[in-house]
Protein backbone atom coordinates (compact mmCIF):
# COMPACT_ATOMS: atom_id res chain seq x y z
CA UNK A 1 0.00 0.00 0.00
CA UNK A 2 1.58 3.28 -1.03
CA UNK A 3 2.09 6.33 1.78
CA UNK A 4 -1.66 8.14 -0.02
CA UNK A 5 -3.50 5.29 0.12
CA UNK A 6 -2.33 4.02 3.87
CA UNK A 7 -3.48 7.60 5.04
CA UNK A 8 -7.01 7.32 3.21
CA UNK A 9 -7.36 4.10 4.95
CA UNK A 10 -6.15 5.34 8.53
CA UNK A 11 -8.94 8.06 7.90
CA UNK A 12 -11.47 5.62 7.08
CA UNK A 13 -10.63 3.44 9.96
CA UNK A 14 -11.07 6.80 12.58
CA UNK A 15 -14.15 7.95 10.97
CA UNK A 16 -15.81 4.79 11.76
CA UNK A 17 -15.48 5.80 15.40
CA UNK A 18 -16.63 9.05 14.80
CA UNK A 19 -13.17 10.71 14.94
CA UNK A 20 -12.18 13.72 12.16
CA UNK A 21 -8.39 13.68 11.64
CA UNK A 22 -7.11 17.09 10.90
CA UNK A 23 -3.47 17.80 9.79
CA UNK A 24 -2.15 20.44 12.77
CA UNK A 25 2.05 21.10 13.08
CA UNK A 26 1.83 18.73 16.29
CA UNK A 27 4.46 18.33 18.95
CA UNK A 28 5.79 14.86 17.85
CA UNK A 29 6.19 16.72 14.40
CA UNK A 30 8.00 19.44 15.67
CA UNK A 31 10.22 17.11 17.82
CA UNK A 32 11.15 15.11 14.35
CA UNK A 33 12.28 18.67 12.70
CA UNK A 34 13.31 20.64 15.89
CA UNK A 35 14.99 20.23 19.45
CA UNK A 36 13.13 21.15 22.27
CA UNK A 37 12.76 17.30 23.48
CA UNK A 38 16.37 17.26 23.01
CA UNK A 39 17.16 20.19 25.00
CA UNK A 40 15.32 18.61 27.90
CA UNK A 41 17.97 15.99 28.14
CA UNK A 42 15.51 13.22 28.47
CA UNK A 43 16.95 9.92 30.22
CA UNK A 44 13.40 8.24 31.45
CA UNK A 45 10.00 7.42 29.78
CA UNK A 46 6.59 6.67 31.98
CA UNK A 47 4.21 6.19 29.79
CA UNK A 48 0.62 6.23 31.67
CA UNK A 49 -2.25 4.30 29.81
CA UNK A 50 -0.16 2.74 27.04
CA UNK A 51 -2.82 0.67 25.51
CA UNK A 52 -0.70 -1.37 22.86
CA UNK A 53 2.58 0.38 22.48
CA UNK A 54 1.78 3.42 20.02
CA UNK A 55 3.24 6.06 22.15
CA UNK A 56 6.43 4.12 22.70
CA UNK A 57 6.79 3.52 19.30
CA UNK A 58 6.98 6.79 18.57
CA UNK A 59 8.79 8.81 21.25
CA UNK A 60 11.73 5.72 20.93
CA UNK A 61 11.98 6.68 17.01
CA UNK A 62 12.70 10.31 18.41
CA UNK A 63 14.43 9.73 21.89
CA UNK A 64 16.00 6.03 21.18
CA UNK A 65 17.67 3.79 23.70
CA UNK A 66 16.02 5.66 26.87
CA UNK A 67 14.32 3.51 29.71
CA UNK A 68 10.40 3.56 29.88
CA UNK A 69 7.98 2.57 32.43
CA UNK A 70 4.54 1.31 30.63
CA UNK A 71 1.34 1.11 32.53
CA UNK A 72 -1.81 -0.84 31.04
CA UNK A 73 -4.31 -2.19 32.59
CA UNK A 74 -6.39 -3.96 30.28
CA UNK A 75 -5.31 -7.40 29.81
CA UNK A 76 -5.16 -8.00 25.98
CA UNK A 77 -4.07 -4.58 25.54
CA UNK A 78 -1.27 -5.40 27.80
CA UNK A 79 -0.38 -8.96 26.00
CA UNK A 80 -0.27 -6.56 22.40
CA UNK A 81 1.53 -3.54 24.55
CA UNK A 82 4.40 -5.91 25.55
CA UNK A 83 4.77 -7.90 21.72
CA UNK A 84 4.66 -4.61 20.32
CA UNK A 85 7.60 -3.11 22.54
CA UNK A 86 9.94 -5.97 22.97
CA UNK A 87 12.91 -4.59 21.37
CA UNK A 88 12.63 -1.53 23.63
CA UNK A 89 13.80 -1.23 27.07
CA UNK A 90 10.36 -1.60 28.50
CA UNK A 91 9.40 -2.38 32.12
CA UNK A 92 5.62 -3.25 31.66
CA UNK A 93 2.87 -3.28 34.02
CA UNK A 94 -0.45 -4.55 33.83
CA UNK A 95 -2.01 -2.18 36.17
CA UNK A 96 -4.62 0.77 36.21
CA UNK A 97 -3.10 3.83 38.53
CA UNK A 98 -5.43 6.02 40.88
CA UNK A 99 -4.74 7.85 44.14
CA UNK A 100 -5.55 4.62 46.29
CA UNK A 101 -4.51 0.80 45.83
CA UNK A 102 -7.10 -1.82 45.03
CA UNK A 103 -8.94 -3.19 42.71
CA UNK A 104 -11.63 -1.46 40.66
CA UNK A 105 -14.03 -2.10 37.56
CA UNK A 106 -13.07 -0.50 34.09
CA UNK A 107 -15.44 -0.20 31.25
CA UNK A 108 -13.90 -1.52 28.00
CA UNK A 109 -14.75 0.17 25.03
CA UNK A 110 -15.72 -1.20 21.26
CA UNK A 111 -12.58 0.84 20.26
CA UNK A 112 -10.54 -0.20 23.15
CA UNK A 113 -8.62 3.49 23.50
CA UNK A 114 -12.07 5.02 25.08
CA UNK A 115 -12.04 2.56 28.21
CA UNK A 116 -12.26 4.22 31.43
CA UNK A 117 -13.44 3.36 35.02
CA UNK A 118 -15.43 6.49 34.55
CA UNK A 119 -18.83 6.02 33.44
CA UNK A 120 -19.09 7.98 29.68
CA UNK A 121 -20.46 11.13 29.42
CA UNK A 122 -23.49 11.85 27.21
CA UNK A 123 -21.50 14.10 24.58
CA UNK A 124 -19.30 11.27 24.34
CA UNK A 125 -22.14 8.92 23.34
CA UNK A 126 -23.71 11.60 20.90
CA UNK A 127 -19.87 12.18 19.11
CA UNK A 128 -18.29 9.10 18.89
CA UNK A 129 -20.68 6.31 19.51
CA UNK A 130 -18.90 3.50 17.89
CA UNK A 131 -16.64 3.68 21.32
CA UNK A 132 -19.48 2.31 23.47
CA UNK A 133 -18.73 0.10 26.38
CA UNK A 134 -19.48 -3.13 25.69
CA UNK A 135 -17.69 -5.26 28.53
CA UNK A 136 -16.65 -4.89 32.43
CA UNK A 137 -13.09 -5.76 33.48
CA UNK A 138 -11.69 -5.98 36.95
CA UNK A 139 -8.31 -4.60 37.25
CA UNK A 140 -5.56 -3.95 39.73
CA UNK A 141 -4.89 -0.18 40.64
CA UNK A 142 -2.14 1.72 42.08
CA UNK A 143 -0.58 4.96 43.37
CA UNK A 144 2.30 5.99 40.81
CA UNK A 145 4.51 6.73 43.87
CA UNK A 146 4.25 3.82 45.33
CA UNK A 147 4.95 1.52 42.28
CA UNK A 148 8.32 3.41 41.28
CA UNK A 149 9.48 3.86 44.39
CA UNK A 150 12.12 1.05 44.18
CA UNK A 151 13.12 1.75 41.19
CA UNK A 152 15.83 4.14 40.34
CA UNK A 153 14.55 6.87 37.24
CA UNK A 154 17.43 8.71 35.28
CA UNK A 155 16.30 12.13 35.14
CA UNK A 156 15.27 13.64 33.49
CA UNK A 157 11.96 12.39 33.20
CA UNK A 158 9.00 12.48 30.15
CA UNK A 159 5.56 11.28 31.42
CA UNK A 160 2.82 10.71 29.07
CA UNK A 161 -0.46 10.21 30.69
CA UNK A 162 -3.78 9.04 28.71
CA UNK A 163 -6.21 7.64 31.16
CA UNK A 164 -9.70 8.78 29.69
CA UNK A 165 -10.51 11.14 32.73
CA UNK A 166 -9.17 9.59 35.37
CA UNK A 167 -6.57 12.33 35.56
CA UNK A 168 -7.51 13.51 38.46
CA UNK A 169 -6.78 10.07 40.33
CA UNK A 170 -3.81 9.40 38.84
CA UNK A 171 -2.21 12.73 38.86
CA UNK A 172 -2.84 13.10 43.11
CA UNK A 173 -1.19 9.30 43.50
CA UNK A 174 1.77 10.58 41.56
CA UNK A 175 2.37 13.86 42.73
CA UNK A 176 5.97 13.21 43.71
CA UNK A 177 7.31 11.30 40.57
CA UNK A 178 5.14 14.06 38.34
CA UNK A 179 6.95 16.94 40.55
CA UNK A 180 10.46 15.56 39.66
CA UNK A 181 9.27 14.90 36.00
CA UNK A 182 10.77 17.50 32.97
CA UNK A 183 7.90 17.23 30.50
CA UNK A 184 4.17 15.83 30.85
CA UNK A 185 2.01 15.59 27.92
CA UNK A 186 -1.33 14.87 29.07
CA UNK A 187 -4.69 14.27 27.27
CA UNK A 188 -6.89 16.59 28.57
CA UNK A 189 -10.71 17.48 27.98
CA UNK A 190 -12.12 20.71 27.17
CA UNK A 191 -16.19 19.59 27.99
CA UNK A 192 -16.92 16.53 30.06
CA UNK A 193 -16.20 13.33 28.06
CA UNK A 194 -16.75 10.96 31.12
CA UNK A 195 -19.21 11.64 34.62
CA UNK A 196 -16.78 13.81 37.34
CA UNK A 197 -13.34 14.05 35.43
CA UNK A 198 -11.33 16.82 35.72
CA UNK A 199 -11.13 19.54 32.58
CA UNK A 200 -8.38 21.66 31.05
CA UNK A 201 -8.75 23.87 33.73
CA UNK A 202 -8.09 21.75 36.85
CA UNK A 203 -5.41 19.94 35.28
CA UNK A 204 -4.13 23.42 34.02
CA UNK A 205 -4.33 24.09 37.73
CA UNK A 206 -2.27 20.97 39.41
CA UNK A 207 0.48 21.73 37.19
CA UNK A 208 0.90 25.11 38.01
CA UNK A 209 0.76 24.92 41.56
CA UNK A 210 3.26 21.80 41.18
CA UNK A 211 5.77 24.05 39.75
CA UNK A 212 4.88 23.11 35.57
CA UNK A 213 4.71 26.21 32.66
CA UNK A 214 1.73 25.18 29.85
CA UNK A 215 3.35 25.25 26.43
CA UNK A 216 0.06 24.45 24.21
CA UNK A 217 -0.95 21.33 22.82
CA UNK A 218 0.65 18.78 20.96
CA UNK A 219 -2.55 18.58 18.96
CA UNK A 220 -6.34 18.61 19.40
CA UNK A 221 -9.53 16.49 18.49
CA UNK A 222 -12.38 18.84 17.40
CA UNK A 223 -16.50 17.98 16.99
CA UNK A 224 -17.31 16.74 13.59
CA UNK A 225 -20.78 18.54 14.09
CA UNK A 226 -19.39 21.84 15.10
CA UNK A 227 -15.80 22.02 14.41
CA UNK A 228 -15.24 23.30 18.30
CA UNK A 229 -11.85 21.47 19.97
CA UNK A 230 -13.05 18.59 22.71
CA UNK A 231 -10.03 17.52 23.84
CA UNK A 232 -5.79 17.57 23.48
CA UNK A 233 -2.67 16.89 24.01
CA UNK A 234 -1.36 19.27 26.44
CA UNK A 235 2.07 20.17 27.17
CA UNK A 236 3.85 21.20 30.62
CA UNK A 237 6.98 21.66 31.23
CA UNK A 238 9.09 22.23 34.12
CA UNK A 239 9.84 26.33 34.93
CA UNK A 240 13.73 25.87 35.70
CA UNK A 241 13.86 24.11 32.04
CA UNK A 242 12.33 26.46 30.01
CA UNK A 243 14.48 29.52 29.72
CA UNK A 244 16.00 28.38 26.50
CA UNK A 245 13.47 26.27 24.78
CA UNK A 246 11.67 29.02 22.40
Amino acid sequence: MNKKALKTSIRKFFNKFGYEIIKTHSAIDSIKVGSWLHNLNINTVIDIGSNEGQFIQTISKVLPKRKIFAFEPIKSCYQNLVKNTSKYDVTPFNLGLGDAAGTVEINVSKNLVSSSILPMANLHKKLYPESAYEAIETIEIKRLDDVLRPHRLEPNILIKIDVQGYEENVLKGGAHTIESAAVVIIETSFHSLYESQWLFENVFQFFAQSGFQFWGFADQSYSKNTGIPIYGDAIFIRKDLTENLA
